[in-house]
């Protein structure tokens, strides 16, 4: 596996646990993987292999990313990374454009470091909800924020296909289990 398990990974698994965009049916076979690959696995990680509540999962990966050495690596990116990742929900058709825009401009509100501040999100979602949910206006909306956010949609794309991959062996197994 060609994964750097350091604090910068585990930040944006942080952020893509926290968006809800993977869970325990994402990571728990990644988990089993590292620690038959490793010969001593980082211990985050075998906690990680055995969670599935996900406020636990959150709180394992971030009790790794505040231990010490301590490192500054809460960079702007990453905030705006946890917008792509509610984007790839909405993409995935988890949840409608209009819940994206309110997640969205609830996150930046509370953040303050997403380069789009809650006004453009609400402003936006104010937008959709006043032409009561046009679908030309929300593919225009959705095509804005892919352009303004297109590195960060590739780069959480790029881990989100490995959790991906391990959520599809999980449903496999899981079917297989109870037949």
């Amino acid at each position: 596996m060609d994964i750097k398990l350091d604090k910068e990974f585990a930040c944006k698994l942080s952020i893509m646990l926290e968006s809800r965009l993977i869970w325990y049916k994402h990571f728990q076979l990644f988990c089993d993987d590292i620690i038959l690959e490793y010969t001593k696995p980082p211990y985050w990680i075998i906690e990680l292999a055995t969670v599935r509540f996900q406020p636990t999962a959150i709180e394992i990966v971030k009790n790794y990313m505040y231990s010490e050495p301590f490192v500054d690596f809460y960079r702007s990116e990453l905030f705006d990374q946890y917008i792509a990742c509610l984007y790839l929900r909405y993409d995935r058709r988890e949840i409608s454009w209009a819940s994206f825009l309110s997640l969205s401009g609830d996150y930046a509100d509370g953040s303050q470091e997403v380069k789009k501040d809650c006004d453009y999100f609400y402003e936006l979602l104010n937008e959709y909800k006043n032409h009561e949910f046009d679908e030309k206006l929300e593919h225009n909306q959705k095509e804005e924020i892919k352009i303004n956010f297109i590195e960060e949609i590739k780069e959480i794309e790029g881990f989100y296909k490995i959790f991906k991959d391990y959520f599809k062996q999980f449903i496999i197994k899981e079917k297989s289990t109870s037949s």
